[in-house]
């Protein structure tokens, strides 16, 4: 940050503190980083919250936890009744499980590699040491704010998408803490995105009784999955992608069933139907008699477009960030987030408020970190001018 920029007053106290805890909120990174929480590893991912909790040392004094049985618990924390309040969102799980090479950090230079680094652990400390700016000078009560913290985003939201809902009612503005882009940018509008699950079935037998001639589960899968990759870009924006594939049982059975995972994805919301339509027109007749198939949607996620609204949150944040040095450019993502839930509905919304991140959901994922501070302190920038403007 460009410490000749900046000016008198509260935001040259919000940037001096934010710049005091910035070993800190490394190491933060670092520690809930080194804690596995893969989506599917409850006990790891409400280890991982517990870490958030202890650090947020009730700032946010009203807290309700969604209790769940198979993932890591929801928490919702407020300061005040959450009317017309300025929401802000983070994940706790991420998509590496316990046995993936990739489980600790390392510091190399100026870049932090390890899990969860840019998705979006490096994210929650952002929201969290923006926060504590804000208590330090005095500007936390000035706000009405809500802290989501979800378990599940990484899967599609399942369990937590009918409390993102209802939680939107409440939104004065959404902030969402994302990875930012490899030069910064922010996010303004997002990809819808689905997940669905193709299955085929067949008639299973042993390949020596018989002539050649079978009703192959996985013969039929085939061609689905050619058909399906056909459709990439039928509309603007849009792809398919079959991310797996599984069954049979041997190579001495013609197999009885086969499954694939699909990824949808399209920029305008309209396109989802007609998506569908094309997805069903190509999968609903058999390729071989005696085979059928049955499409499922496990989880969808509305697109997010570009709205005025979300223009003005934009230009709020350029302001700011030029005022701290920092040049801050927008972003269409082809990807989702729990952002999408927002914005879609109107809200004005901006995500990818995280540190620079690079490589998410590989074993090179990582941070910039000099980007850390400097996106703790453009949040809490920008919730202060939120706080002068509309409470």
């Amino acid at each position: 940050m460009n410490r000749e920029l900046v000016v008198n007053g509260l935001t040259e106290e919000i940037v001096d503190c934010v710049e005091s805890h910035a070993d800190e909120e490394l190491q933060f990174v670092i520690d809930i980083c080194n804690q596995n929480s893969y989506t599917c590893n409850k006990n790891g991912t409400d280890r991982v919250a517990e870490h958030v909790m202890d650090r947020l040392g009730g700032i946010l004094p009203s807290h309700r936890i969604i209790e769940q049985r198979e993932i890591g618990n929801h928490h919702i924390l407020t300061n005040k009744p959450p009317m017309h309040a300025v929401y802000l969102l983070g994940h706790l799980d991420t998509v590496f499980p316990p046995d993936h090479p990739l489980q600790k950090c390392s510091l190399e230079g100026n870049v932090l590699k390890g899990p969860g680094t840019a998705d979006m652990k490096g994210g929650l400390a952002v929201i969290v040491f923006a926060l504590e700016a804000l208590k330090a000078v005095g500007l936390l009560d000035k706000l009405s704010l809500a802290l989501v913290l979800s378990s599940d985003e990484e899967i599609g939201s399942v369990t937590s998408q009918s409390l993102l809902e209802q939680e939107r009612k409440n939104a004065l503005t959404c902030l969402v803490a994302e990875c930012g882009g490899p030069s910064g940018e922010v996010v303004v509008s997002r990809n819808g995105k689905l997940g669905a699950r193709l299955d085929c079935f067949g008639e299973g037998r042993h390949v020596g009784s018989g002539t050649h001639e079978k009703t192959s589960a996985i013969l039929e899968l085939a061609h689905k999955i050619c058909a399906l990759e056909s459709l990439n870009e039928i509309l603007p924006g849009t792809s398919i992608n079959v991310g797996r594939i599984e069954g049979g049982l041997g190579p001495s059975t013609v197999p009885a069933h086969a499954f694939a995972l699909l990824d949808v994805r399209w920029m305008e919301e309209n396109h989802r139907e007609a998506l569908l339509e094309e997805i069903d027109r190509k999968t609903s007749e058999p390729h071989q008699p005696g085979c059928r198939t049955e499409f499922k949607v496990l989880n969808s996620r509305p697109a997010m477009p570009l709205h005025d609204g979300t223009r003005a949150l934009l230009s709020e944040l350029q302001r700011i960030g030029k005022s701290i040095g920092i040049d801050i450019k927008q972003e269409h993502r082809r990807g989702s987030s729990d952002a999408n839930f927002f914005g879609s509905a109107g809200i004005p919304t901006l995500d990818g408020l995280g540190p620079v991140g690079m490589n998410d959901h590989t074993p090179d994922e990582s941070i910039d970190v000099p980007s850390l501070k400097q996106r703790t302190a453009l949040l809490a920038l920008l919730l202060e001018s939120l706080a002068n403007k509309h409470f």
